[in-house]
């Protein structure tokens, strides 16, 4: 029991790393939902030039699982590369289907996968925020185009 309760905390500090606020500036917005969960994401962003985005604020309802995940999205990759946004999700499926790679880097974020690897009815939930960030190249905002 010890062990569940120490994992939740770290599942509430983790969901802390990111800003859980619409930021009050003008921005682009994107988000998902798990229909078999009822996962909520949203992603509040700006463009930063052609080929990057940064973003700025998320909300959404969701489990612990997928608030942390959507923690780690926002604390290493406040600005991400457009061309990249795939592998930041492939990354992550991989780590979960069962390769045990540091290729993300961060001990904390493969921790927190590693839980998710016990669980492999969540995986849903824990890529949530990566796929709602891969939605951003599939949407077009910017109507003039």
């Amino acid at each position: 029991m010890l062990s569940e309760n120490n994992t939740f905390q770290d599942f509430l500090k983790w969901k802390s790393y990111a800003v859980w606020q619409k930021p009050r500036e003008t921005v682009l917005e994107v988000s998902a939902l798990n229909p078999l969960c009822g996962d909520e994401v949203k992603l509040y962003y700006r463009e930063e030039g052609k080929d990057r985005i940064q973003i700025l604020g998320v909300s959404g309802e969701s489990c612990s699982i997928c608030s942390a995940s959507l923690g780690f999205l926002f604390k290493h990759h406040a600005e991400f590369q457009k061309d990249k946004f795939l592998s930041y999700l492939n990354e992550r499926k991989i780590f979960l289907e069962g390769d045990e790679t540091s290729l993300f880097g961060d001990l904390e974020e493969i921790t927190f996968f590693r839980n998710v690897k016990t669980h492999p009815s969540r995986y849903r939930c824990a890529l949530l925020p990566w796929q709602t960030l891969l939605k951003i190249i599939e949407v077009n905002h910017d109507p003039r185009s």
